[in-house]
């Protein structure tokens, strides 16, 4: 099927299982799919800032949805989230114009690839070490993570005056408490700044920036796993909105496939985010750190490609990315079966 936006030929029913895909993990890990999304793209031969841009959009649509359904379960911490906003929008635009500059120089693919690989395979190699290392302690909490001390220390940084004046607020404290996140006390400017870097990277990266986000909100500043995937859904709505708006102004969206993609992510999304009440946060992250690590092998098979032009290493990439996000799915599907199974073999005893 021809998309004449970017004027690239893409076989519909891979948009639609990446759609799927990107639905489903995105309501159950958090984040807006955008790392999946681009990557997608890039491999099926759309052009890089195409890729980019029409990334951006179906990460707003497909978090907006996520973002509702987990706002009914209590899971989006809305205060940290406008806190990140304030950072993370001005970033993008800075991200959006040096992406440009690399198109002028003809390096964008290769830059945005290469930046890809390195992102993934060290988040995702950090994720599952964690997941090994505190396996093997003597506490059984489900949201205990290695880097609980460093999350600490970084909540009790005092960073900038204590007090600012705001047009219309007066004197208003720098320091606040967080309550659906379970934080007692924590500087605004830790989250803006952290907004910053995360809106800069995502607009470079073409995602809505909850795949670097959320666990960055889990492993470094200590917030509950379900509220991360909450707080990180919400953020991107924010980050997509305004990344999308960017890129359409230069004509670098497609909306064909936008819509193509979020029609199938919107099935995806019910059983993703149903998921969250019936697994462990530790498979949570595991199973993250995986499917992380698969999205970082098919972009860098992408890229050694293209580098020495063999056609396999291209089609084996798209087998990689959607294969291993098909089987998560898959994976998704079961848990939420047996966790019904589950409590249907429990009601006649609780009524007992």
């Amino acid at each position: 099927m021809w998309f004449p936006n970017a004027d690239v030929t893409v076989n519909p029913a891979l948009l639609v299982l990446l759609g799927i895909i990107v639905g489903t993990l995105g309501g159950f890990f958090g984040v807006g799919g955008g790392f999946l999304i681009t990557g997608g793209l890039l491999v099926f031969g759309v052009p890089p800032l195409f890729a980019v841009g029409t990334g951006l959009a179906l990460v707003m649509g497909t978090s907006l949805i996520n973002t509702l359904k987990h706002r009914s379960l209590g899971n989006v911490d809305f205060k940290l989230g406008m806190m990140m906003a304030v950072g993370s929008v001005p970033s993008l635009y800075g991200a959006q114009q040096v992406n440009q500059q690399l198109e002028e120089a003809g390096v964008a693919g290769t830059v945005i690839r290469v930046l890809y690989v390195c992102f993934l395979v060290i988040l995702g190699t950090f994720i599952l070490y964690d997941h090994w290392r505190v396996g093997r302690g003597e506490s059984h909490f489900e949201d205990e993570v290695s880097t609980a001390g460093l999350a600490q220390r970084i909540l009790r940084l005092n960073i900038g005056p204590r007090f600012i004046w705001l047009p219309g607020f007066g004197k208003v404290q720098t320091v606040t408490s967080l309550p659906v996140s379970g934080v007692e006390r924590i500087s605004v400017f830790v989250p803006i700044i952290l907004g910053a870097g995360v809106g800069f990277f995502a607009g470079i990266l073409g995602a809505g920036g909850a795949f670097i986000l959320t666990p960055l909100l889990i492993y470094f500043m200590g917030i509950p796993t379900v509220v991360a995937i909450g707080t990180g859904l919400f953020q991107v709505i924010i980050t997509g909105s305004v990344g999308t708006f960017l890129y359409a102004l230069s004509g670098r969206v497609d909306p064909l496939m936008v819509v193509l993609m979020l029609a199938a992510a919107s099935l995806g999304a019910q059983l993703g985010t149903s998921a969250t009440r019936v697994v462990k946060p530790s498979r949570i992250r595991f199973l993250y750190g995986v499917i992380v690590l698969a999205g970082g092998l098919a972009v860098a098979m992408e890229e050694v490609s293209q580098a020495a032009d063999v056609d396999v290493l291209s089609t084996l990439a798209s087998v990689v990315l959607l294969g291993v996000g098909g089987a998560m799915c898959l994976m998704i599907g079961a848990m939420m079966i047996k966790a019904k199974l589950k409590d249907r073999e429990l009601a006649p005893t609780e009524s007992d």
